[in-house]
């Protein structure tokens, strides 16, 4: 099990090999841009560098040689058949000389080779969360965000994939500040599901913790392994008493997040609410969303529960997915009723179709639409609903309005004929009048329950008004 209180678990350094171009010719050419950055007459800089290329291309000795000559070429040699392989020393080199020189002057100036070798963006979850900085999930409450990040913070120390994204492993710490006597009950949920213990890497902390506080924050980070994730459930137990409309306040919150960050080498996510008005995101001041590495929104409509990349540095913006939080069992109270939790799993079923009541006209034209179809409608040889026809559908709808003049019903029936196309309950081709896919299911329409009678039989065949034999 992971030992929080060590500073253990340093991630793996990253891959400087200069593997981007796809000739020799054009990583030797890249490699001598990048030397001329280093002087060749320290015996240190001089080691460092045949140990980061020992086992390069043959055409990386060449260039370490001809780099070298100030240094002398025989100890050239020398240092180059003694150095034990080791490609980050260069990388570590050019960190030190960026280092002394950011002391010397207050601006340094990288070219473009020396920007090309810095290490890409790395990913915690693929295309989701980076492996290093802020990040927040975010959503209002009951919408699922804690359970989902409960979900993340899993899958980042078992290293497994979730909602079909790869994952990269590293020790994860989740502080809960809200409902902490829950989290029994959500660890038990989770291993009940998946069938085995929570990873070792994976670490609660249930009590008080302060983002603002500059001791709390350094206390917390001494005890993080390097590179960790830290989830911070919920922002405003974390930061209570500040104005999160306050931009002065904010930027304390977010001072205190990435002072954790730079602390712990790893990635710092936030669990926060959106607003009153769910769809401007992010609850607070502007600053924050600004300040984000990477944000994640959790919404809810009815049992409807989605998650989607709100803001994503470097990968794609808008990714979403649905998910649902299963009910799972763990055991009895003292009154041998069921106690349960939930765990946050993927949602692969179909999305249900939400359809906004008709306006009490159009309701009436639909209405009418469907005794017609009733009475007059025309079918396949299966008794499937092919249209109807207009003469019919006008018929109908006259009867259900009072003895107003012959214009005005007309002009009422082409309203009525007009808004329901517009609203895409009816499609028209000519004289034939056609219900949209969607609606032909009874089930699928709510109170439209004369459609029931649709498929009742009757029908018209023959050469009345509108009728299209079936071959």
């Amino acid at each position: 099990m992971t030992n929080f209180s060590a500073n253990s678990g340093v991630m793996p350094a990253p891959n400087f090999g200069f593997d981007g171009p796809s000739s020799d010719e054009e990583r030797q050419a890249r490699l001598v841009e990048v030397l001329a950055h280093i002087r060749p007459d320290d015996e240190h800089a001089v080691r460092a560098v045949a140990r980061s290329l020992k086992r390069g291309p043959e055409g990386y000795r060449k260039a370490y040689l001809e780099w070298a000559k100030p240094y002398g070429r025989i100890k050239a040699e020398r240092e180059w058949d003694r150095a034990r392989h080791d490609p980050d020393t260069l990388q570590a080199l050019l960190d030190d000389l960026a280092a002394a020189a950011a002391k010397k002057q207050p601006f340094v100036v990288l070219s473009a080779a020396a920007v090309q070798i810095r290490p890409p963006l790395r990913w915690r979850i693929k295309s989701v969360l980076p492996a290093e900085g802020v990040a927040a999930i975010y959503g209002p409450s009951g919408s699922g965000k804690s359970f989902l990040s409960l979900a993340f913070a899993a899958a980042i120390a078992e290293g497994s994939p979730v909602f079909d994204h790869a994952t990269k492993r590293a020790d994860v710490l989740y502080i809960g500040l809200e409902g902490e006597d829950g989290y029994r009950g959500r660890v038990e949920a989770w291993q009940r599901h998946n069938g085995r213990a929570m990873p070792d890497g994976l670490g609660f902390l249930l009590q008080p913790f302060r983002l603002t506080d500059a001791q709390s924050v350094t206390d917390l980070a001494a005890m993080c392994p390097k590179g960790c994730v830290v989830f911070i459930d919920t922002l405003n137990r974390a930061a209570p008493d500040i104005d999160e409309n306050s931009g002065k306040d904010m930027g304390a919150v977010i001072e205190g997040a990435k002072m954790l960050q730079r602390l712990t080498g790893g990635l710092v996510v936030l669990v926060a609410h959106t607003g009153k008005d769910g769809a401007k995101g992010l609850r607070g001041h502007s600053s924050l969303f600004a300040a984000l590495d990477a944000g994640i929104l959790v919404e809810r409509d009815n049992e409807v529960r989605t998650w989607k990349t709100d803001k994503a540095r470097d990968g794609v913006d808008g990714d979403e997915h649905r998910f649902r939080l299963s009910v799972i069992e763990i055991g009895e109270d003292e009154d041998d009723e069921a106690i349960t939790s939930c765990i946050a799993v993927p949602d692969n079923s179909l999305p249900t179709i939400q359809i906004k009541p008709l306006p009490r006209s159009q309701q009436r034209g639909m209405d009418a639409f469907w005794q017609a179809a009733k009475d007059h409608g025309q079918r396949d040889m299966s008794g499937k609903l092919i249209g109807v026809h207009t003469d019919h559908w006008r018929e109908a709808f006259y009867r259900t309005m009072p003895a107003d003049s012959q214009d005005a019903r007309k002009k009422a029936f082409q309203r009525v004929r007009n808004d329901l196309a517009n609203a895409r309950r009816i499609s028209v081709e000519g004289e034939l009048n056609k219900v949209c896919e969607t609606f032909t299911n009874p089930a699928a329409v709510g109170n439209e329950t004369t459609a029931e009678g649709l498929f009742s039989g009757g029908g018209t065949y023959g050469t009345k008004p509108g009728h299209v034999p079936v071959q």
